[in-house]
């Protein structure tokens, strides 16, 4: 101990409680880089005699070295009642007032069990205790054999302060909590912990669901009674349908009920590559020319398979970019391929038109996660909801599941809802689904024939 404390010398006592209050004391010694290098510690295994320590009911071992770099030796005793870790902490030192008072409580309810470790550290003996002093009296040599006054000559400093001593109780639900005492100081410790009783808890959270359950079903039933009685309050008196409604084949719909079905769409949504956004060409033309800006020379074919597969999720940017052979940094990439859209010609007018008119707008779009959020906080197109991305949601359009993502998002039903897109399989699967679409040909090919209306600039759309 005398070396290592002319080097750097760390105690430890760490006090493991379990549930039923039984535990273990554990005592450990650390070495510095510097202590391990005197040769008197070359073999310190066999020149540590233990036997006493096994006759007291101790366990020793060398743990070797630990991540803080020191090499420890620990002994071990376990107690099997609370009241027996004042007697085991008191064998630690010759000193009757280095640890003190200490007690565990355990407190038990129905929901849980608390835990508490108190007691007090007194460490101002210093080395005297650490060595016996009857035998330096019998032996008239100074506490563990070496003149402290020489030791803080050849330190520079104080002995005691290259000695700490570190308390570390771990009680059940609370982890661990330490305590850095340094030697010549003194300390009161206080740590507490629970530990739930998860079949109490668990049947305390069934038993209020089941409550609340039925106080909801009991809500609803009487609200539904409610509205029940109010409908039919302002139910105006049942007249004779017209007999052209008893006639197969008769269009029913007048001028004044086509003018006012537009007022019908509660949710305009649009394609973020086809509709706000315009490349040079083709989006996947554009993604394939990126690459080949940036070395890549991967078959064109490999390229959409690729794209597919991230659009659906199952690959990353990160992984695209090397397997496409782009080099460099994902996000870094991810920012430059970002950068080289542009909105398309009229889409600010048109949001604003539509926000002033209060239609909200959503998104379905065939994009990498990564790509579809960074052009959104780009361009601050937050306000736009939902924003359906297929590589979060796992299905391309023109899948019909991928409509049926947004209606669950928006809570609109396909009717009210008005799809812009310039893909006419795209407008064919919404359409099927109930939707009213709109085809953007924005390539101002005058000789396509659609079955959806068609406008050539979004600007024409908010004219209508």
């Amino acid at each position: 101990m005398f070396l290592v404390a002319a080097c750097n010398i760390q105690l430890q006592v760490t006090i493991d409680v379990q549930e039923d209050g039984s535990g273990m004391v554990t005592a450990g010694i650390g070495l510095d880089p510097i202590a391990q290098d005197q040769d008197v510690f070359t073999d310190l295994e066999t020149i540590l005699r233990t036997s006493d320590l096994s006759a007291n009911g101790w366990e020793f071992q060398a743990t070797g070295k630990a991540a803080d770099g020191r090499v420890w030796y620990e002994a071990s005793k376990a107690f099997l009642s609370p009241e027996d870790l004042q007697g085991i902490l008191e064998e630690l030192t010759s000193s009757p007032n280095a640890f003190t008072g200490w007690i565990i409580s355990l407190d038990s309810s129905n929901e849980k069990r608390v835990y508490g470790v108190s007691g007090k550290v007194d460490l101002r003996e210093g080395f005297n205790m650490f060595t016996d002093a009857e035998l330096s009296g019998l032996l008239e040599e100074p506490p563990l054999g070496i003149s402290l006054e020489k030791l803080e000559a050849d330190l520079g400093q104080n002995p005691e302060d290259s000695v700490s001593m570190k308390i570390t109780i771990n009680l059940p639900g609370a982890g661990e909590q330490s305590y850095d005492i340094p030697l010549g100081e003194q300390r009161s410790i206080d740590a507490t912990g629970e530990s739930i009783h998860r079949g109490n808890q668990i049947l305390g959270w069934a038993i209020l669901a089941l409550l609340a359950l039925l106080a909801l079903a009991l809500l609803m039933t009487a609200l539904n009674w409610f509205l029940d009685i109010r409908h039919a309050k302002k139910q105006p008196p049942r007249r004779p349908s017209p007999v052209n409604t008893t006639i197969p084949r008769v269009n029913q719909s007048s001028p004044a009920a086509m003018q006012q079905q537009p007022s019908s769409v509660r949710l305009l949504v649009v394609d973020m590559h086809n509709v706000l956004f315009l490349q040079s060409n083709d989006p996947k033309d554009h993604l394939i020319a990126f690459i080949r800006d940036k070395g890549g020379d991967l078959d064109e074919d490999e390229i959409n398979e690729l794209h597919r597969q991230g659009t659906l999720g199952r690959l990353s940017s990160h992984d695209f970019w090397k397997q496409v052979g782009v080099e460099g940094e994902s996000q870094s990439i991810d920012k430059e391929y970002v950068l080289s859209f542009d909105l398309r010609s009229g889409v600010k007018d048109f949001l604003q038109t539509m926000h002033k008119r209060g239609v909200p707008i959503g998104v379905v779009t065939n994009d990498f996660a990564e790509w579809s959020h960074a052009l959104r906080d780009l361009y601050g197109l937050h306000g736009m909801q939902p924003w359906v991305v297929s590589a979060e949601s796992g299905v391309r359009k023109p899948d019909p599941a991928a409509f049926e993502v947004l209606r669950k998002a928006a809570g609109i039903p396909f009717q009210s809802c008005l799809v812009i897109d310039g893909s006419e399989n795209v407008l064919d699967s919404a359409a099927n689904l109930g939707m009213k679409t709109v085809f953007l040909n924005s390539g101002g090919n005058s000789k396509l024939s659609s079955n959806h209306p068609v406008v050539r600039k979004l600007s024409e759309f908010t004219r209508r």
